[in-house]
């Protein structure tokens, strides 16, 4: 079984830090302070899953199970048609020699290369990708999970290029959506459909079952626009090295694999992470960060700047109601 199980070996007293955080904006409550002087553990202090009658898409024991751990694969979600379709259209993408990350370019490269890391915005496309990533049938898991109207926080699909490929580090994506973005709680979760086959040896993405439950408060001052280097390598807001060990000890490591067109759900708090692709085979999937309606975004609570539009939407969002 996952959960808090051995973590008060993890807590340690709360600390003010008032001097730390000057200047910021703060939350009505400090649950989620971070970006401080000091890595901490914090209990999570709100749920994950916010339904309570709902019986569909997930059955009660799939939700229960999504509740402990913080995620949940749903197996040949998206037809195989479909699939083809979008992998068709990424041959059509350039990156037109971008070297820099800049706040009015969707493409990302890998550090000093061209090679393309992540597109962003690719929900707002015309295209088969545009449609998967604004599919009812993947916004009906959301919307039962968050238990609320629902729109596109941030869209992307990583490449994670054969031989190419670099990966992401520890993170919890809430912990950044939080600092730089602005989302005042985790109501929110990513749905990634796998375009290829994801496997330990093209960099699946590897998760800490259960860490979900635990906000980790990362340490550090970014200063300006953070993003222009987050994007490619993560510095800011990686947790402590020794919080992300007791975790693991505490609750394991479990790989995310499986075949193109399974779709992949996690809450946008649970501590993920890739290591690179070295292996002949491309490993890309489509990232859809949903976040509830009432839950949008305000200024940042722990960042200088605003990420831009593409990389966190607040202008440009369509609402998906919740069916009636």
């Amino acid at each position: 079984q996952y959960g808090n199980e051995g973590l008060p070996t993890l807590l340690v007293a709360a600390m003010e830090l008032e001097s730390a955080f000057e200047g910021y904006a703060t939350p009505s409550d400090e649950s989620y302070k971070t970006r401080g002087e000091h890595a901490e553990v914090a209990l999570r202090s709100d749920p994950v899953v916010w339904c309570s009658a709902q019986v569909k898409p997930l059955s009660q024991a799939e939700l229960c199970a999504y509740e402990e751990t913080g995620f949940c694969i749903v197996r040949g979600l998206v037809p195989l048609q479909q699939i083809e379709a979008c992998k068709n259209h990424l041959q059509t993408f350039t990156n037109e020699d971008q070297l820099k990350v800049t706040d009015n370019c969707r493409f990302v490269t890998e550090a000093n290369s061209t090679v393309l890391r992540s597109i962003f915005a690719i929900h707002e496309d015309k295209s088969p990708l545009g449609e998967l990533a604004r599919a009812k049938f993947l916004t009906e898991y959301v919307q039962q999970i968050l238990d609320d109207d629902i729109y596109v926080h941030q869209s992307r699909v990583n490449l994670q290029a054969p031989f190419k490929g670099t990966g992401f580090s520890w993170h919890s994506d809430f912990e950044t959506w939080h600092a730089e973005d602005g989302m005042p709680r985790p109501r929110s979760l990513s749905a990634v459909v796998f375009l290829d086959q994801n496997a330990e040896y093209n960099g699946a993405l590897m998760v800490i079952p259960g860490s979900h439950k635990s906000f980790l408060r990362c340490p550090g001052r970014q200063k300006g626009a953070n993003w222009e280097k987050s994007l490619q390598s993560q510095v800011y807001g990686t947790p402590a090295e020794e919080h992300l060990r007791q975790l693991a000890e505490s609750n394991g490591i479990k790989y995310c694999t499986g075949a193109p067109g399974d779709v992949l759900f996690f809450d946008s708090n649970l501590l993920h992470a890739s290591s690179g692709n070295r292996s002949p085979f491309p490993r890309r999937n489509l990232f859809v960060a949903f976040n509830a309606w009432s839950n949008r975004l305000q200024a940042p609570f722990f960042s200088e700047e605003q990420r831009p539009e593409h990389v966190a939407h607040r202008q440009r969002v369509e609402r998906f109601p919740r069916s009636a």
